[in-house]
């Protein structure tokens, strides 16, 4: 009697528990969808989670910065406009602070190395505070930047002296200062209307985007550098992630996290080295190559990088302690 009386309740229990409403999850990328993390990364990611998603339950991309710009990316997923989205987080200068390090050059030559400066410092509570909003689905980085320039070659870094360069952050800008140079801030899309009219003599960027934006067209000289990296991060919603059944948050905590961040560094680095040696096959794209007598001219006249940095922290102390353990960790 006991016994029938607790299943009874118990499954009064079940009954009574408020159901988890199924939807869709929206996606944000401020890429178009045939761009190299809507299409390789973000869908990839999604065709992979959803037929293990409860019915109903599901992730849709929106592409081409449908729900946003890409500065808003950051603030869209805190205020639940996207349930998951694409940040860059030298967008938002004070946002993430720490996990610009990997800006420092140096630091970083491919993206498996920098995804790996990343998740360590998170791993290690460095990065709690920067994204304490979000659940991490995955941090990482682009591989080294390269010089792409329009009208002849760079070598050392005096070449750079007196040219206006598209910036790809702030701390980039500061770069640019170490070596004679000017960053300008340009939109992806315009970059290579602002190089085909001189506004901007060159950029830093990685190959993939040299290939999407046709640069090559406009900046045939590519100079192996790798002179700076950015961070790289999908970041869901805490409370779109916490409304999930038990299971559902199962299946996410499954493809996020380290092993997904190492994931897409593989699709990105692979990418990097295709783009580059078909272009080197080509031959219409010139390459330099810096010997170690000529980097070693770059390192001294980015020296002052971590001092600029740190200036840079609105905390130094706990931007010392992360740069010194990413050193560790990093050039690779």
């Amino acid at each position: 009697m006991l016994n029938t009386f607790l299943k009874t309740a118990a499954l009064a229990l079940v009954l009574a528990a408020p159901a988890v409403e199924a939807r869709e999850m929206r996606v944000s990328s401020f890429e178009p969808p045939q761009g190299f993390y809507s299409s390789k990364i973000l869908q990839a990611w999604i065709d992979e989670i959803n037929p293990k998603l409860s019915e109903g339950n599901a992730f849709k991309l929106y592409p081409g910065s449908m729900l946003g710009a890409p500065p808003a990316q950051a603030e869209l997923v805190k205020a639940g406009v996207a349930d998951v989205a694409l940040v860059v987080p030298t967008y938002t200068p004070g946002l993430f602070p720490n996990s610009g390090v990997v800006e420092l050059p140096g630091m970083v030559t491919t993206s498996a190395g920098g995804t790996n400066i990343l998740n360590t410092l998170a791993e290690e509570g460095a990065l709690d505070k920067e994204y304490a909003d979000y659940k991490i689905v995955a941090l990482f980085t682009t591989p080294g930047y390269r010089f792409f320039m329009t009208g002849k070659a760079v070598t050392a870094p005096g070449d750079l002296s007196g040219l206006k360069l598209r910036s790809p952050s702030k701390f980039g800008s500061t770069l640019f200062d170490l070596v004679g140079a000017s960053g300008v801030s340009v939109p992806a899309p315009q970059v290579y209307e602002n190089l085909e009219r001189g506004v901007v003599q060159g950029a830093v960027w990685v190959m993939d985007a040299y290939r999407t934006f046709r640069l090559n067209e406009v900046a045939p000289y590519v100079t192996d550098t790798r002179f700076t990296a950015q961070p790289m991060a999908i970041l869901m919603n805490k409370a779109a992630y916490e409304s999930l059944s038990d299971a559902d948050r199962a299946v996410l905590d499954d493809m996020t996290g380290r092993a997904t961040a190492e994931w897409i560094a593989g699709v990105v680095d692979a990418t990097d080295a295709e783009i580059e040696a078909a272009f080197r096959a080509d031959g219409k794209v010139t390459f330099t190559d810096l010997d170690a007598d000529t980097q070693a001219k770059w390192d001294a006249a980015l020296a002052d990088a971590p001092a600029k940095w740190l200036a840079e922290q609105a905390d130094p102390a706990v931007a010392e302690a992360v740069l010194i353990r990413a050193g560790e960790l990093g050039g690779k």
